[in-house]
């Protein structure tokens, strides 16, 4: 199933839930999900498939679905990144809530909602550029900061340290993710020292304001964009490179022990891994229908559609984990 395809099914799903009379079992639970471009595609999938609940599903980043969440318009928040203060100080009663750095969540609820982290699968984060860019297809993260943060930015390709010689003279555009994605903020604190602390040392180059980084909550219009645009550069979760193969061309990042192409299978070594979050409400009313739902994405059937979606199963990163998780629910 393509990216077009699960976007087309997810609108569906939407209205389906929306209208009366549509198709299905009045007596199953109904579940709303909702939050991350990044684990959109799976979200899409692993609903059509789950049979015990009618579950409604759309995207808008990390932090509109962890809003949704304490808002109480969501039974499900996808995240492609921690909780953080931020999250919770949105809220009045929210603002001096201790905050668990490891998992995002806290031990009073707020807004009336007790976040819990599940970790449903791992994903690769990719810099992408043009198919045509022969000059960065390996890059470290020194060029990193150079192009995406406003601490003396590269204009030009050949401003980029170490590609003096080899880059052309040519404008850098940048096209990534908004403000509102857990992609935006993983990216950034692999690249920025200190992000999002008071000893933050430099600020992004969206926020620069040189009109340089064009910021988009869709996946497919990055990949659009910098497919059409040979001077271009930006980052997205891997499944949307995997589901257009051969449309942009994949940087190999070096940690600091040498260049590792972004693939599945480089998961254990490549510098910009990460695992995809769903939070749920520990409070929530429908708590077991939740769960349910939960337990069948962490079930052999859940998992099996991980790698065809073009993610990693958590049991590949981390069996210690999955087990735990699932005891949990049992």
């Amino acid at each position: 199933m393509n990216v077009k395809t699960k976007t087309t099914l997810m609108i569906a799903l939407f209205f389906c839930s929306m209208l009366a009379g549509c198709a299905g079992d009045d007596d199953k639970p109904s579940l709303v999900q909702t939050g991350s471009s990044t684990v959109l595609p799976l979200a899409v999938v692993w609903a059509e498939d789950y049979q015990d609940a009618d579950v409604s599903v759309s995207g808008g980043g990390s932090s509109h679905g962890l809003n949704a969440l304490l808002n109480g318009e969501a039974d499900l928040a996808d995240a492609s990144r921690i909780m953080k203060n931020k999250d919770y100080g949105k809220f009045d009663d929210c603002d001096d809530t201790a905050v668990d750095e490891s998992t995002g969540s806290t031990s009073t609820p707020c807004n009336g909602v007790l976040p819990v982290k599940w970790v449903l699968a791992f994903d690769v984060l990719a810099t992408i550029v043009h198919p045509d860019n022969d000059w960065s297809t390996s890059m470290n993260f020194t060029q990193l900061y150079s192009i995406f943060t406003d601490d003396n930015p590269a204009a030009y390709w050949d401003e980029v340290p170490g590609m003096e010689s080899t880059a052309p003279h040519e404008l850098i555009e940048i096209y990534a993710p908004d403000e509102a994605s857990g992609t935006f903020d993983f990216f950034f604190e692999s690249v920025i020292e200190d992000w999002g602390k008071d000893s933050q040392v430099a600020g992004t180059r969206l926020e620069s304001g040189d009109g340089v980084y064009h910021p988009s909550a869709d996946d497919n219009v990055i990949m659009t964009a910098i497919k059409n645009n040979p001077y271009a550069i930006g980052y997205l979760g891997f499944a949307y490179v995997k589901e257009n193969p051969g449309s942009v061309g994949l940087v190999s990042l070096d940690g600091g022990s040498g260049p590792v192409e972004p693939s599945l299978s480089t998961v254990a070594d490549y510098p910009m891994a990460r695992p995809l979050h769903v939070y749920t409400d520990a409070y929530a009313d429908n708590r077991d229908a939740v769960e349910g739902y939960i337990a069948f994405c962490l079930s052999d059937e859940g998992q099996s559609v991980v790698d065809e979606v073009g993610y990693v199963r958590v049991e590949m990163v981390d069996p210690d984990l999955l087990s735990e998780q699932l005891s949990r629910i049992n």
